[in-house]
């Protein structure tokens, strides 16, 4: 049988990969990659030889860049559905 409304006692279930802590250590670690990323790139251009492959801390970098933005838009849409529920 089918209830006929919603309870009050209803509370949406995170899980723990998707916690607020979780999301704020993530976008944490993924900065001190991006801040490691660049000192790469930086170390890369000044050294001739190694110039061939800028695009490894580069990509790390843009990886790292995604994922703090994207764990960000997370945490901010989910506050933003709190704030209105």
């Amino acid at each position: 049988m089918k209830s006929r409304g919603n309870p009050l006692f209803r509370k949406i279930i995170v899980p723990w990969y998707d916690a607020d802590l979780v999301c704020y250590a993530v976008i944490v670690f993924s900065l001190v990659t991006l801040a490691f990323s660049v000192c790469g790139v930086l170390a890369a251009q000044e050294v001739e030889e190694k110039s061939g492959v800028v695009w490894v801390p580069l990509l790390l970098a843009g990886l790292s860049l995604f994922l703090a933005a994207s764990t960000l838009f997370r945490l901010v849409r989910r506050s933003m559905r709190l704030d209105s529920g």
